[in-house]
C-alpha cells in the first residue's frame, strides 16, 4: 500500500475530520505523493547502480517530508498522540468549583449571588 493510499483510507476513517480541515488534509496529501515519488526515484537509482556496478545517484536527501507529514497526520488526529490530544480538548476544563458552576448557573464571576 502506498502513503497516498494509507492517507486516503485514514482520511476516510477519521469521522471527526470536517470540511474546515480539507485544506490540511491536501496538504499532507501532497506530502504523501512527494514521499511516495521519492520512493520510486530511490528505485530508479538502485537501478541504474546495479546496471552500471557503480554506487546509487540519488538527488539529494529530503529530510523535511516525512516529519511534516507525521506533524499533518497528528494535527488531524490521525496519530495516538493527536488522537489523545483531541480527547484532553473535549474534556470540561477547569476545576471542580467551575464544573459544578457551569452545571448549576451558579456566580460566574466567582462572586456570590446576591440574596436580594
Amino acid at each position: 500500500m502506498s502513503l497516498v493510499e494509507a492517507t486516503d483510507a485514514a482520511v476516510e476513517a477519521a469521522t471527526h475530520l470536517t470540511p474546515m480541515d480539507n485544506a490540511a488534509i491536501e496538504a499532507m496529501r501532497a506530502l504523501a505523493r512527494k514521499i511516495d515519488a521519492w520512493d520510486v526515484i530511490v528505485e530508479w537509482a538502485l537501478d541504474d547502480a546495479r546496471d552500471n556496478n557503480s554506487r546509487p545517484a540519488v538527488p539529494q536527501n529530503d529530510n523535511v517530508s516525512i516529519s511534516a507529514y507525521l506533524k499533518f497526520c497528528e494535527s488531524l488526529g490521525l496519530t495516538p498522540a493527536g488522537r489523545k490530544g483531541l480527547e484532553a480538548k473535549k474534556e470540561p476544563q477547569g476545576g471542580k468549583l467551575t464544573q459544578l458552576r457551569s452545571v448549576a448557573g451558579g456566580a460566574q464571576s466567582g462572586r456570590r449571588p446576591s440574596s436580594r
